[in-house]
């Protein structure tokens, strides 16, 4: 996508006002929140709750190094999906997808993690929140969310987000691990291990998944297992990596 096209679809975060016209003053013209292009960077983050805001400090402390992502082809496949196509990558992180397929849209709510982006050469971003996106309606192809909804203050209104800039989405969702009282022993764990690389960290079972995207008026037309590393990094140093553990739903969906 073009510096052009990019401009063309921008909307303000907050009441969804078209700001292609109002670029040059850098102000919503409804609601008067600033924006700005900065460094090759949109700037159009608007941040409120206070777990989102706990979340972009850790973040930024993250990010300020290089990030390595699971090198499993997790990336090369979603990657794939956007080739071709107008695509936002949410939540983009360092840019892996958008240096497989440089054309897409990453958003980010870290400056830090965009600046590590640019220094791969990736063009196309913008700081902003996912549940809050700064796009027209429609404005992409494809949406995707890899490993993200369950880190957000408000799942459900970032699927909605999701489905209203996207005609097509592809998600991967953290679930919790495959053993009897999961969500326990997971509480257990990180309460004792102090188990803080997340502000929010709430993986969600594939029923609540189906339960949220019949809200946001989307039709699952593939859903199955993503088998993403458990304990990626070694966040409880004294477990390995469990590498071909079913940790994520992965689903495909369009609108109704």
């Amino acid at each position: 996508m073009s510096k052009f096209q990019l401009k063309e679809i921008l909307a303000c975060p907050k009441c969804k006002t078209p700001l292609k016209k109002y670029i040059p003053k850098g102000i919503c013209p409804k609601c008067h929140l600033e924006f700005k292009k900065e460094a090759g960077i949109w700037h159009l983050l608007k941040i409120s709750k206070k777990n989102t805001s706990a979340s972009v400090r850790l973040y930024e402390k993250l990010h300020l190094n290089k990030f390595v992502g699971p090198d499993d082809g997790s990336y090369e496949i979603l990657a794939s999906f956007a080739r071709g196509n107008k695509c936002l990558d949410i939540a983009c992180g360092q840019g892996d997808i958008e240096k497989l397929a440089p054309q897409t849209v990453g958003l980010e709510f870290s400056i830090n993690a965009l600046k590590q982006a640019q220094k791969k050469g990736i063009k196309n971003l913008v700081l902003a929140d996912a549940q809050y996106l700064p796009f027209i309606d429609n404005s992409f192809d494809i949406a995707i969310s890899s490993g993200n909804l369950e880190h957000f203050e408000n799942p459900q209104k970032a699927l909605l987000e999701m489905a209203r800039v996207s005609k097509i989405q592809v998600l991967t969702a953290h679930k919790y691990p495959p053993i009897p009282f999961a969500p326990f022993i997971y509480k257990i764990v990180s309460f004792i291990f102090s188990v803080k690389h997340q502000a929010i960290e709430k993986p969600i079972d594939i029923k609540n998944l189906e339960i949220m995207y019949k809200a946001a008026n989307l039709r699952i037309i593939y859903k199955g297992t993503w088998t993403l590393p458990f304990n990626r990094g070694k966040v409880i140093t004294f477990l390995p990596e469990f590498t071909n553990t079913p940790s994520c739903n992965f689903i495909i969906s369009i609108k109704k």
